[in-house]
Parts: structure tokens; sequence; C-alpha cells
């Protein structure tokens, strides 16, 4: 879902919007007070169980692979997915001290809280995250990731606390000022259930948190090559807000129009 820059939306509604962009996009506030205290406290101290271990490497492996070019976005999506539900939820969120990451989230909005696990420094070398990143996103019941497509950008989403309506469109097509998107999955997501995004395969994702303390553990990865030439041009963060929540056409498309931050923000989270 974004990188680490706040988005410029490109229209007069920053002023009101500035703060839940932050916290969508980037975790400010007690996340980030956490996310330092985290570095520090080196949560995977007390224990480095060999799966864990196996998974963090295995994920640097594939990630660099993706973004140089060697493996192709719907393999990436197939070997994240396995990848990530190869490791019970239950350790991974230990071992990533997300507990305690969430425990700082106070959910003010309907937009997600956020910060950013830190991966063992001798497994995962910082140079090797200069293009992706991990993330855990936090809402409370009715809290929302509005709908948005990404340019340039994979990622994948597993699920480790609550329960999510997820629904998804494969992009088919740019126009001027909308995307053509056709429906792919709609549907319900537990504890352990992952989905994935990429240029080819549901592009666009909104989910919509069912239970109070709703969690996703993200993984993203920028700078993918395209595998198909953009017609609109994305923020910053490689996004794209569009109302997918349009109408769908006789033939089951939905024509959804480019949006700005604070209009989606407004619409779909009540921000």
């Amino acid at each position: 879902m974004g990188g680490t820059r706040i988005p410029d939306t490109g229209e007069s509604d920053r002023a009101g919007t500035d703060d839940a962009r932050r916290r969508f996009l980037q975790g400010a506030g007690a996340g980030a007070i956490l996310l330092a205290a985290l570095a520090g406290s080196r949560a995977w101290a007390g224990g480095r169980p060999e799966p864990l271990v196996r998974w963090a490497r295995e994920l640097a492996v594939l990630n660099g692979r993706v973004v140089r070019g060697e493996l192709a976005v719907t393999d990436w999506q197939a070997r994240i997915e396995q990848l990530n539900t190869s490791v019970a939820v239950e350790d991974l969120v230990a071992w990533l001290d997300i507990d305690r990451l969430e425990r700082g989230f106070r959910y003010p909005t309907r937009l997600a809280d956020v910060a950013d696990p830190v991966l063992p420094a001798d497994l995962v070398s910082p140079g090797a995250r200069r293009a992706w990143f991990v993330r855990v996103f936090g809402m409370r019941r009715g809290g929302t990731i509005i709908p948005h497509v990404h340019n340039h950008m994979v990622s994948a989403h597993l699920v480790v606390s609550g329960a999510f309506h997820a629904r998804t469109h494969d992009r088919l097509r740019d126009l001027d000022d909308a995307v053509v998107l056709k429906p792919s999955i709609d549907g319900r997501l537990a504890r352990g259930a992952i989905i994935s995004m990429s240029d080819r395969r549901d592009n666009q994702h909104w989910l919509v948190a069912l239970e109070d303390r709703s969690l996703t553990f993200d993984v993203g990865v920028v700078d993918v090559a395209a595998s198909w030439p953009y017609r609109l041009a994305a923020n910053s963060n490689h996004m794209i807000f569009v109302d997918a929540g349009a109408k769908p056409q006789a033939d089951g498309l939905v024509v959804a129009p480019v949006m700005s931050f604070g209009a989606c923000a407004a619409k779909y989270a009540g921000a």
C-alpha cells in the first residue's frame, strides 16, 4: 500500500487531510515512537526460530528478484502468498512484536493506523530494503483501507487479527480520468487469510474492518517495472485513489473515476 512519503494529491484539500494522510501512510505519532522502541529492544532477541529466520531470508530474496525483473509479478504473488502462510500467524506476530506495535494505535478515525515492524539487520540488510517494506495496518470496526490502484508496485496483505470485507478488481485499462475495473474478490478475510496485488491481478483493493482490532501484515515492493502501459500517473506513493464502489455497467465492469485522497477518504472512511 504505499511508500514512506506523504502523497501529493494535487488538490486543495491538503490542509484538512494532512494528519489522516500521515496516519494512513506513515504510522505517525505513537506508532513511530513504538517503532523506535522496538528497534532498541530487539523483539527477536529471546529466540530466533528457524522457520522465521528462513522466512525473513526468503522474503528478501523474493522481493529482490521481482525488483530486478527476474520474476513475473504474478509469480511473486503466488510465492509471497505461499511464503507468508508457511509460518504460523501467532509465531509471526510474536517474532515481530506486532501486539506491542498495535498497543500504540489510537484509531482516531476510520483510516488505518500504521507502524513498521523491524527485521533483524543480519538477515535483511537495510540496503536490501531500499525498494520494499513491511508494514502493519490496524483498524477498528468499520475502519477502511480506501479503494486505490497502484503503479509500479506489488503488495500482499496477511490478516493477523480480526477480519475484513475485501473487494478487489483487476485493472483492465486507464481512461483519461478513470480506471476500468473487473470485479475479482468480494468476501470475508479471516485471520490467516492473504490477498496480493499486481498490475496483472487484483490491482484495485479496498478493505473494511469487520471487527475491532483488525490488523494486516503487509509486504510491499515498489519500483517494479510496469507490465502494461499506464495512462494515469500515480502519486509519490505509487497510488491512485478511485471510486471503486461506482455502479457497474451492464457488462459488469466498473468505470471508477479517479479521486483525490481527501474525496476518497471522505466517501469511504468518513474522514
